[in-house]
């Protein structure tokens, strides 16, 4: 909350919520908390109808009163800290800030730092090579995180993964009242409460069961495009994510054949035009796109889209043919049905909802000013062919 998070109120009122359910013998609940002010990092036992909070060097003596929550070494030492403090059986990890999809998650202003994929996955395999344990479920309480990017930076070190495609709106203070955003954490970790013996796909799952949509949009108007829903979310499996990413991977290396060919200018209209679309365009004659890229973030907004809906929308266009020689585009589809446990979403494109979301996005800028060269620092554009796809198909537009 090192950002205008804080200004609004969002992590007040989550931790009023947090703290109708509290820690009991069988469930603790940690904090690592760094508001948008000076010093005021803390470590925080969130109990029932009550917080403790503790000096941040209580975790790493080096640690002094303001510490850079953009820093991997500090995710590092707080998941090591809190699992030896109150180990459990079940490790459930909620990273709540700003999101940025594949660029990363955690904006700290106060150090102008945040987490990258990269980071993020260094800090999972770390703990993971300290403790022989994975997480068994990540929540990204921030916008676009549920990425085929992001998944395929943690998938090594996470078991199940819940996120948004778009807008994932936090709570706020509002006078008095606290208005709660899409994750209502009393609902959400009372029934650990209930049911301490949850396996990590259950409380997966009752976390998206859990998301309200809209959220309750009160914050000032440069935050938020008032046309546009925070209505989607996905719980995933995270185990045929490498498989995923292969089935891109080919997709990718047959399109720069296309763009390359003799015919490289039609194929590459018939991408943008008839594939891609124009998210004013009914949503039939489109890919499903997502905003919740800011300006501040440095990048423009309808560049991600639906995975699955983009290969659905390839395979309608009939353009493609190799394409269905290779049952790419099947294996795609069936990979995202089989990955996505669940996902939940509006269906009124009037109303700013992504009726054709399917639980995972990917970066697709057409345009070349939408294009950032730091996009081929992160793992997925480095192990595929995905980078220079997008490049191609970028280059004349």
């Amino acid at each position: 909350m090192d950002n205008n998070l804080d200004s609004i109120g969002e992590w007040e009122a989550d931790l009023h919520s947090l703290m109708k359910v509290g820690s009991t013998p069988l469930s603790q609940h940690i904090v690592l908390y760094d508001g948008d002010g000076p010093n005021d990092t803390v470590i925080q036992h969130v109990l029932p109808g009550d917080v403790e909070e503790y000096p941040a060097n209580i975790v790493n003596e080096t640690w002094g009163e303001e510490v850079n929550m953009g820093d991997e070494r500090v995710l590092e030492q707080f998941l090591l800290w809190a699992y030896q403090k109150y180990p459990a059986q079940r490790i459930a990890l909620v990273l709540n800030d700003h999101g940025g999809g594949w660029r990363g998650i955690c904006w700290d202003d106060t150090s102008s730092d945040f987490l990258s994929d990269r980071e993020v996955r260094e800090a999972l395999q770390t703990f993971y090579e300290r403790t022989g344990r994975k997480i068994d479920v990540l929540l990204t309480y921030a916008c676009i995180m549920s990425t085929i990017e992001f998944l395929y930076a943690i998938q090594p070190y996470v078991d199940f993964f819940v996120g948004s495609q778009t807008f994932s709106w936090g709570s706020e203070t509002h006078g008095d009242e606290y208005l709660i955003g899409n994750y209502p954490f009393d609902k959400i970790f009372s029934a650990l409460k209930e049911s301490p013996n949850m396996t990590g796909e259950e409380f997966a799952l009752h976390i998206a069961d859990s998301f309200q949509p809209y959220g309750p949009w009160t914050a000032p108007e440069f935050y938020v495009y008032r046309d546009y829903t925070s209505d989607v979310v996905a719980a995933i499996n995270l185990t045929l994510i490498p498989a995923l990413v292969e089935a891109v991977d080919q997709l990718a290396q047959v399109m720069l054949d296309y763009l390359r060919g003799i015919r490289g200018e039609v194929y590459r209209s018939v991408l943008i035009n008839g594939v891609i679309g124009s998210p004013q365009l009914p949503p039939e004659y489109n890919t499903q796109s997502f905003s919740g890229q800011m300006d501040w973030l440095g990048l423009a907004t309808f560049t991600n889209y639906d995975l699955k809906d983009f290969a659905i929308q390839i395979e309608k266009s009939g353009a493609f043919p190799k394409l269905d020689e290779g049952v790419i585009l099947k294996n795609i589809k069936s990979l995202v049905d089989a990955t996505v446990m669940e996902v939940r979403h509006g269906t009124d494109p009037s109303k700013g909802e992504h009726p054709d979301a399917h639980g995972i996005s990917i970066w697709l800028p057409f345009r070349r000013n939408e294009y950032r060269d730091s996009y081929e620092e992160c793992l997925l554009a480095q192990d595929t062919a995905w980078d220079e796809f997008l490049l191609d198909l970028s280059q004349a537009s």
